[in-house]
């Protein structure tokens, strides 16, 4: 019995630790995305990006969608791209520079938040990146 239950215990300790949840349960929904979150009607999501590539992917897949961008602007760390879909919704997105591989995106569609269309914008970005 103290046996099994040191094996059990070993297997629950190798499954929490580390990347094996990543190996069994799968690398997570799109390459590039280190992770996101949903909250108060934005999306916020790191992407394993440097942040002019993220930048330039974010407005490559605005425009790819057929949103009117309606400014941009970026210093060395951060920036902001308003744009208006077909609805008139607007859309705006924030990047900032969390490190030499990483930046964090915050992305808002309409006054309250749309989670679907925020989610889809995601998910352009991040097949913009994996392009490149």
């Amino acid at each position: 019995m103290i046996r099994f239950k040191f094996a059990a215990l070993s297997l629950f300790t190798f499954l929490m630790a580390g990347c094996a949840p990543l190996i069994i349960f799968g690398a997570g929904t799109a390459a590039g995305v280190a992770g996101y979150k949903y909250y108060q009607g934005a999306l916020t999501v790191v992407f394993q990006a440097p942040f002019m590539k993220t930048w330039d992917g974010t407005l490559t897949a605005l425009g790819e969608m057929q949103l009117e961008i309606e400014s941009s602007d970026h210093d060395l760390t951060s920036g902001t791209i308003r744009a208006k879909r077909s609805d008139k919704k607007e859309v705006k997105v924030s990047l900032a520079y969390k490190s030499a591989k990483e930046t964090e995106v915050v992305i808002r569609v309409g006054l309250f938040g749309d989670k679907e269309a925020s989610l889809a914008i995601k998910d352009r970005i991040a097949q913009v990146l994996n392009r490149n």
